[in-house]
């Protein structure tokens, strides 16, 4: 299973996992100074895991000139995927959580993986005010610029992207 948000004027970063960078710490850094433009996290699938790896991730936004309109779609969106891995993605309760970010120009694109059971194709394409749950991805959905979930037996990635108006170039060259 896989579904696609599309926005062609976004590019999604995309890349192989060799292609990766190491992990990096957030960190405050002197006026002028280059910020990681990477932010790599792995924590076990656990509610209290996934809240570290939003404030981690937070703390990493916090660098960039973001106002605070998109620092809290970029951190609900993710912890909404957090959230779902530590839910839904092993139901023995033992598994892992990956988040990626990376800012690229005025393109944050942040990726959230398991190796988790994944998403059933069963399951209703709309919430319904009866049912519990099912509404964190429409929220991703309507938050970013661009969202991809790709699903299956082997685990889960969503990919989401944003391009924060206070990121782009105000004198493109």
């Amino acid at each position: 299973m896989s579904r696609h948000t599309p926005d062609p004027g976004v590019d999604t970063g995309e890349s192989t996992d060799a292609d990766q960078t190491p992990t990096t710490s957030p960190q405050r850094f002197a006026p002028g100074a280059v910020v990681a433009s990477t932010f790599e996290e792995l924590a076990p699938a656990l509610p209290n895991e996934m809240a570290d790896l939003r404030r981690k991730l937070t703390r990493w936004l916090g660098e960039f000139p973001l106002d605070p309109g998109s620092t809290h779609d970029i951190t609900l969106a993710t912890y909404e995927a957090l959230a779902n891995v530590a839910a839904h993605a092993y139901p023995d309760g033992h598994g892992w959580a990956r988040l990626q970010a990376t800012r690229a120009g005025d393109v944050v694109t942040v990726t959230v993986t398991d190796t988790g059971c994944g998403i059933p194709a069963t399951r209703p394409k709309r919430p319904d005010i009866r049912t519990p749950g099912g509404r964190g991805l429409l929220l991703i959905d309507q938050v970013t610029d661009q969202s991809d979930i790709t699903t299956g037996g082997r685990g889960t990635t969503v990919r989401m992207t944003w391009r924060p108006a206070a990121l782009r170039d105000k004198n493109p060259a």
